[in-house]
């Protein structure tokens, strides 16, 4: 059944993953097997011996697998590669751990029943061989005084003759027919005299491949001594009691076996009597049962996290790993048997039955930090995990927690770094000022505090609102507030930029003198060094005369009677087509327009809903069919959404769609009623701004960075050369202190210059942003930096491993992606272990619509405790036993910020180091 199960999940996550018909073929039999393995289930749920609450448990769970597994592979077959079905994914995890852990359960009770019945079974053959045995005595004496009686009894040797086959018939039938395996062999010779069916079953030959024949012949023993020191072992004891040897089959296959074994002597010949029994089975279980209790032992005594499981009635400890102990500084026969409250262990007693409270009523709990105290008195900071299982019929806590005290004071001391930082900010230089005369120029801009108070407002926003800059500073937007929209509009959009994501969207207010305007907006969060929004900016732009358009072409829509020339010269002056589309039947009506934006014709495109799908940009097709297919449209509503086409010729355009319902009065939706409006121009006009604005913000802060660099790393070298001119010159050139003056004054000369050198390559990243991207095979870019270091991969024995199966190539600036590539490899080849050989594991990953690079190796690593916040600044070295400049990490990471990127680093003192690269997937596209 776990097989089962197992093939049906593992076929519809690779499947999903890779989209190969062999996993959609794994999935299938693993289906079409189900009903099978559930009847192998119930049958066993009949039985007794699986418990009745157990297996409804396990049948629900893998319900829930299956259907789960069907639906995922559904979705995949009916949407594009690339799409992300991550929700679904930890769903079906979820549920499978779940039916794993049952069968777990449900396994142990059966090995605990079979280990149980085969005591009893072994019990009673041994019983069995002992009466057989009485019984084969007293039958061959009491045959032997038969013979005897009837022979002296009777003179009639046809009668004694009938007698005698009659007993050999009974003797027969009470070997051969035997339940327990027999085998009678020549002690001497270890020839097979004779053997039960059961035992020719198991060996699996015919009483004439045996007869005759010795075991060394038929190759029964895999280890010919093995029946030497059972011949050893008779002639000691006469006897052998329960002993496990292993045999061959005809088939070649191993089984294990359990012998009782009994010397005797029959017709004159010493022989001994085999009973044994097939224990292979029970072997595997034992096997099983041990392998499994080694697993658990070693995850959980030895993780590094901190791990306990505890009973969920009174709290008592059960048991605890070695993390526990040392890290509360307990020794572990202290703490079983005791709650954590007897032992003292929470800082607050409130924040024991708070989170008792949470897991009594949810089951689990993620995530939750909590402050603990250890045996000192020390108090920290956990993140716990934790759930309740039932375990060997109780109901235990099993919990997981880390120390996170470290990040917590870490998060404390970045943020008092951020105030100091931003109080220290007090201007921006020339470049910063030009952009922002370039969004002046072409935008309406303002920026709020994180209350949506007005710190900022341009001439633009001045001009169109009709307000005086000192009437809106310090005001919010209810000033301009048009009640038009709706307090969830309001409501959705301070929700989304409070979160740290951009909000877009179009507004209408209010001017001063009472007139509506319409504005098309994006909000960019601008966030502290905690990542929480403290300003939010907002540039906006005059959309009332296409909204006058599209509303005056809504208008003519809903009419249906304008005339068809008029309609036609009105949309193709504002770039908007009409279109109607019929639920049931399905059918569709284009105006001319929608032909001309999608750059088609009515012959080559047929007017149905698929047809403008087909143009949809796959990122988009999803959300666009929600649209149109949602089914529980209003009536008077107006939907909107926005769209990329990609045209026959490979161009794109930004389409914005906005339509209405026609409902019946039962409230169901009969047609659809829209407009689409070609808005490429000012979609591309505003990614420009939004991309000025971005790069604007990134200079004020690459900027501020040179200018901390100029003011630190130039002051040294410039103070030593005044210093030593100073000295010079009341030296003259014959004193000795003159020459060593000299000396020191070229070496602060050179240091100077090797300073603006470097600062000038800082730089240079700055001017090369605009380098034109190109498509990148990253196996190849991996193969190109090995040949360049080729000579030091081979004297230093390294093993670069690389996974670029979900990424095989992406769009950016080559130079960049090859120096921050080279940097990190040559870091990791450059601090590795001298006694290990070096591995460096390079992936690549996509996720949601972020690109992820990992770059791991098991060199020295890095103290973050101590380097942490000093890890990517110039001139920073951490490991002084080979050359180095400390360039290599200041230059990855300006670079990775240079391509709109971030980067994370993850490392332990002699276990490594991994850095991780996070991109947006937008700043990886040709689009």
């Amino acid at each position: 059944m776990e097989n089962n199960i197992l093939n049906i999940n593992n076929g519809a996550i690779a499947y999903t993953t890779q989209r190969h018909t062999q996993a959609l073929e794994q999935h299938g039999k693993g289906l079409a097997n189900y009903p099978r393995s559930l009847r192998v289930l119930q049958s066993i749920d009949a039985t007794g011996l699986g418990k009745s609450e157990d297996m409804q448990r396990l049948m629900q769970h893998a319900d829930s697998v299956i259907s789960l597994s069907s639906h995922l592979v559904a979705q995949v077959k009916a949407s594009p590669s690339g799409a992300s079905f991550t929700v679904l994914e930890e769903k079906l995890h979820k549920h499978l751990y779940l039916f794993r852990a049952v069968v777990k359960a449900i396994e142990h009770q059966q090995q605990a029943k079979q280990l149980l019945a085969d005591e009893n079974t072994q019990s009673k053959l041994n019983n069995m061989l002992h009466t057989f045995i009485v019984f084969t005595a007293f039958m061959f004496l009491f045959f032997m005084a038969t013979y005897w009686l009837i022979h002296k009894t009777l003179r009639s040797r046809q009668q004694a003759a009938e007698l005698l086959r009659e007993k050999e018939q009974l003797f027969s039938i009470l070997f051969y027919k035997s339940p327990i395996m027999l085998a009678l062999t020549e002690l001497s010779t270890g020839k097979i005299i004779d053997t039960n069916d059961n035992s020719l079953a198991f060996l699996g030959y015919s009483r004439e491949q045996v007869i005759g024949r010795t075991a060394h012949e038929l190759k029964l023993y895999p280890n010919p001594q093995d029946r030497e020191n059972v011949i050893q072992m008779v002639l000691n004891n006469q006897k052998v009691r329960n002993l496990e040897m292993r045999l061959r089959t005809q088939s070649g296959e191993i089984r294990d076996v359990m012998y009782n074994i009994e010397r005797m002597h029959l017709n004159n010949l010493d022989c001994i009597l085999l009973a044994f029994e097939d224990i292979t089975d029970r072997k595997r279980a034992e096997k099983k049962l041990k392998d499994s209790e080694l697993l658990f032992s070693t995850i959980f005594y030895k993780s590094p996290i901190i791990k306990s499981i505890s009973d969920a009635n009174t709290g008592a400890y059960l048991d605890v790993n070695d993390r526990f102990c040392q890290f509360f500084g307990y020794p572990k026969e202290e703490i079983l048997g005791k709650s954590s409250t007897e032992l003292q262990l929470w800082k607050n007693e409130h924040d024991r039955t708070a989170f008792a409270q949470k897991l009594r009523n949810e089951q689990r709990v993620k995530s939750l930090e909590l402050e603990v105290k250890t045996k000192q008195g020390a108090i920290h900071h956990i993140s716990t995990h934790a759930e309740i299982l039932r375990l060997d019929g109780k109901e235990c806590i099993v919990s997981a927690a880390v120390d996170i005290t470290e990040k917590k004071q870490a998060d404390e001391l970045i943020r008092n770094l951020n105030i100091s930082l931003e109080k220290s900010v007090a201007e921006r230089i020339k470049e910063v000022s030009d952009y922002k005369y370039a969004l002046d120029q072409s935008s309406i801009v303002e920026i709020t505090d994180k209350t949506g108070a007005f710190i900022y407002v341009n001439d633009n926003f001045c001009n169109i609102s009709g307000y005086r800059q000192e009437e809106l500073l310090g005001k919010n937007h209810r000033i301009t507030k048009s009640g038009y929209h709706s307090k969830e509009f309001f409501q959705d959009m301070w929700e989304t930029i409070s979160r740290g994501n951009i909000w877009k969207g179009e507004i209408k207010d209010l001017t001063k003198d009472g007139v509506y305007y319409w504005i098309e907006t994006t909000i960019v969060p601008i966030l502290d060094e905690q990542g929480s929004p403290h300003q939010y900016l907002a540039i906006r732009w005059d959309i009332t005369s296409k909204k006058a358009s599209e509303e005056a072409l809504l208008r003519a829509v809903d009419e249906l009677r304008m005339s068809s020339e008029r309609l036609k010269e009105a949309q193709a002056l504002s770039h908007v087509g009409s279109w109607e589309f019929s639920l049931e039947p399905q059918e569709a009506i284009w105006s001319d327009e929608i032909y001309r934006i999608l750059g088609t014709s009515p012959t080559e495109t047929p007017t149905k809903l698929e047809s403008f799908m087909t143009f949809v940009h796959p990122e988009d097709v999803e959300h666009s069919r929600k649209m149109l297919t949602a089914q529980t449209y209003k009536a008077d509503t107006s939907y909107q959404f926005n769209c990329r086409m990609v045209l026959k010729n490979g161009s794109v355009k930004y389409l914005y769609n906005e339509f209405k319902a026609i409902v019946e009065p039962d409230g169901k939706p009969v047609k659809l009623i829209g407009i689409t409006h070609d808005v490429t121009k000012e979609w591309l006009a505003q990614l420009e701004n939004e991309r000025i604005t971005s790069d604007l913000l990134q200079r004020n802060k690459d900027l501020e960075q040179f200018a901390y660099i100029v003011s630190h790393n130039l002051r040294a070298p410039v103070a030593n050369i005044m210093g030593l001119s100073n000295l010079i010159r009341m030296l003259p050139p014959e004193n000795s202190a003159f020459k060593k003056s000299m000396d020191g004054l070229q070496i602060s000369v050179n240091k100077l210059d090797t300073v603006i050198k470097d600062l000038n390559n800082v730089l240079q990243i700055r001017r090369q942003i605009n380098e034109m991207k190109e498509e990148i095979d990253l196996q190849q870019l991996v193969d190109d930096i090995k040949s360049m270091v080729a000579n030091l991969i081979d004297k230093e024995n390294v093993l670069i491993y690389t996974d670029f199966s979900r990424l095989g190539k992406i769009y950016s600036i080559k130079s960049y992606l090859h120096s921050i590539f080279s940097n990190l490899i040559s870091n990791s080849i450059k601090y590795r272990q001298p006694d290990q050989r070096p591995i460096i594991e390079i992936i690549a990953d996509k996720i949601d619509s972020k690109i992820y690079f990992y770059f791991r190796d098991n060199g020295l690593g890095i103290d973050l405790k101590a380097h942490e916040h000093k890890l990517f600044g110039l001139y920073k070295r951490f490991h002084f036993h080979t050359d180095g400049k400390g360039m290599g990490l200041f230059m990855v990471k300006t670079q990775v910020e240079t391509l709109g990127g971030k980067i994370y680093v993850q490392s332990e003192v002699n276990k490594g180091t991994e850095f991780i690269l996070e991109f947006e997937e937008q700043h990886m596209r040709q689009w």
